[in-house]
């Protein structure tokens, strides 16, 4: 279907120029319409008589590309228009109800283009199903055009209260080409009487936190004060001063939003535990630190953490590091706390750390308003949706928003699916099934299955008496017992087996069904003879991470029970296939830096970020995944791993020659 109304015969024309002179009011939302489009719209309208009004609280009629009831009623309030949908009961009599459509429609592969027209369904139930009207005049509603206006104009002539119905633009197009009034019930999205806007209690204006707090200082000055027995000298000039009993009711104690004491008292009542020697030293780097998986902090860290979700949805690069910093030394640190005085001790941690600690302590749920705003606030709201779409990170989700006014993912699929890459649909397609999560043994049977099929692509590679190696890196190695992806190693003592052994690995999973889709497909080791990366890089000054032949694929369990086995067609046994998809990462490193490759699969993000900056700080050594070299000798090649018979003992030689000292991957998690 097209936003914009079809071309008429000027001579056929007058032949309905009052084609909407009987409709009431009309409003035409710009929302999805290009200022062109929105202008030949009402052009069409005004020339056919229509009642075209510019306020949308006078209409009763809103014309636009709305397709669900909740984002028709979210417009309306956002022009000032607050409505309630007219029951069932109630409408029977004045216009259909619209029953409330599946939450999210699932993306068809078949799709292959958008539409606005309700022909193109990305849902996998029917129309019936769903729960949704169906939108063919053939099988709506047979009311007459002129029913269904007047029980909108009858009601609202003399009641107080109105009623507003929102209609797709597929209704004035089709009308158009027909040359005739169609009914509005087959295109209405929303049907609701308009209300008054509900009054919002304004709150008691907060005092400053600077006269709280001396509020509070004066209060318990006077308690401590008044539970002393009154001196002689005060008695005398003043009076007699009278206690307060401890079962008197009057003003409570209410602590202060941070307690400030730094008195030798205060130290005795909330003694500080012995604090570990990288407190002591300030040592900064998360790297040289043990944090474990479930730290005795964890519930204020989960509180941090999305505070530091929300600076990256804002593209606040500085506040991210802060508080990823902080986050690290938190889950570093092996007590719960019991006062700011320990989170002040932390390096990385200030006093805005202290201050969310005082609130989370104090809070009745264990919950910070900050970190409550990710999933209160609207806008947070939507663009963090928008950032776990894969392929989208939280600069595109901003484009998503703020430029192409989408505000979920229905808006993605029906504006925008052509604009999206092909990695952002398949992102899109498979969106619960990445965020659901793995279980260990889901990812053990999959790493099993990957490297049969690595020994089968280099047949006699255990020739050696090892064979091919697959270790699991990721959330896996460090003890988590649901993962988001999968993140596993290859390796070979001959160098002569890992080139090119990606592209044979996944064409081998490929062919039976394993690999649905493959996302990425990186050669970086292989063209360059599986070297260590340079030190300048590859190409003309981008930054590389990680540089190792990976292959990002998309997997899926081709066996299922009820599968026909005389249905030789592959597609189609595949689209009956109930099986979750799952996001696995397949990396390529030769065995002579195999330990820098586990390394840095292997620890969270501030961790390896750390690693790097204290390679680069204590050596001036450039480290990734790929081995070590100098940055002051032209880049030569520090081979730390000599003498490592195991994957595992070379990974400990690296940390060991890196001067971080060895902790297992269980204690790298600084979230």
């Amino acid at each position: 279907m097209t936003t914009t109304p079809p071309a008429e015969d000027p001579t056929a024309a007058s032949d309905f120029e009052s084609l909407f002179k009987d409709c009431p009011p009309i409003f035409v939302l710009p929302t999805h319409l290009s200022l062109d489009e929105l202008h030949a719209v009402e052009d069409s309208l005004a020339k056919h008589g229509a009642p075209l009004t510019y306020d949308v609280s006078e209409a009763k009629i809103v014309l636009g590309t709305i397709g669900q009831r909740k984002r028709a009623a979210l417009e309306l309030r956002s022009r000032g228009v607050w409505t309630e949908e007219i029951s069932p009961a109630t409408s029977t009599a004045t216009g259909p109800s619209q029953q409330p459509p599946s939450k999210r429609r699932r993306v068809d592969k078949t799709v292959d283009h958008v539409s606005r027209s309700p022909v193109v369904d990305l849902s996998t139930e029917s129309d019936e199903e769903a729960g949704r009207p169906s939108h063919s005049p053939d099988v709506a509603q047979a009311d007459s055009t002129s029913d269904s206006f007047s029980s909108v104009e009858s009601e609202s002539d003399g009641i107080a209260e109105r009623h507003i119905k929102v209609v797709k633009l597929e209704w004035l197009t089709q009308s158009l080409k027909e040359g005739k009034l169609l009914p509005l019930d087959p295109y209405v999205v929303y049907y609701a009487r308009v209300v008054d806007r509900p009054e919002v209690k304004k709150a008691a204006p907060k005092p400053s936190r600077l006269a709280s707090e001396s509020q509070q200082i004066l209060e318990r000055a006077m308690e401590d004060a008044a539970s002393q027995p009154p001196s002689a000298s005060l008695s005398s000039r003043f009076g007699v001063r009278r206690t307060k009993h401890p079962d008197e009711k009057g003003q409570h104690y209410h602590p202060p939003t941070l307690y400030r004491q730094t008195t030798s008292e205060h130290e005795e009542t909330i003694p500080l535990p012995p604090a570990p020697d990288w407190v002591k030293n300030n040592v900064m780097y998360a790297c040289m630190r043990s944090a474990p998986l479930h730290p005795p902090n964890e519930k204020f860290i989960d509180q941090l953490v999305k505070i530091r979700r929300a600076r990256e949805l804002t593209l606040d690069e500085v506040g991210v590091r802060a508080y990823s910093t902080a986050i690290a030394s938190i889950a570093a640190y092996p007590y719960e706390f019991r006062s700011p005085a320990e989170v002040l001790s932390l390096p990385g941690c200030d006093m805005k750390i202290a201050n969310l600690f005082v609130e989370f302590k104090n809070s009745p749920d264990g919950t910070l308003a900050a970190a409550e705003a990710l999933d209160t606030d609207p806008v947070l709201k939507v663009l963090n949706q928008f950032s776990k779409i894969w392929g989208v990170g939280a600069k595109t989700a901003r484009e998503f928003y703020y430029q192409r006014e989408w505000r979920d993912l229905d808006d993605v699929i029906e504006h925008g699916w052509n604009s999206l890459s092909r990695v952002q649909q398949i992102g899109v397609k498979y969106y619960d099934e990445f965020l659901a999560g793995i279980p260990r043994s889901e990812v053990a049977d999959i790493a099993k299955t990957i490297h049969r099929h690595a020994t089968m692509v280099r047949p006699g590679c255990e020739y050696d008496g090892q064979g091919m190696e697959c270790i699991i890196v990721g959330g896996y190695r460090r003890g988590k017992e649901i993962c988001g992806d999968i993140d596993l190693v290859l390796s070979h003592r001959d160098e002569r087996v890992t080139k090119n052994l990606v592209v044979d690995v996944v064409s081998s999973l490929e062919s039976e069904g394993w690999v649905t889709h493959t996302l990425a497909l990186i050669m970086s080791t292989s063209n360059r003879e599986q070297q260590t990366l340079p030190f300048r890089g590859e190409g003309s000054g981008h930054h590389h991470f990680d540089s190792l032949d990976k292959a990002l694929v998309v997997w899926q369990d081709p066996h299922f029970g009820d599968q026909d086995e005389t249905d030789q067609d592959p597609e189609r046994r595949r689209k009956r296939n109930p099986n979750p998809h799952r996001r696995v990462d397949i990396i390529i490193s030769p065995w002579r830096t195999v330990g820098c490759a586990v390394l840095g699969w292997s620890g969270d993000t501030t961790f390896e970020r750390d690693l790097r900056r204290y390679a680069k700080k204590a050596h001036g050594w450039k480290f990734d995944s790929s081995g070590v070299r100098e940055r002051t000798s032209g880049g030569k090649v520090i081979d730390l791993e000599r003498g490592g018979q195991t994957w595992e003992e070379r990974e400990r030689l690296v940390m060991e020659g890196l001067g971080v000292g060895w902790r297992p991957a269980t204690e790298r998690c600084s979230r």
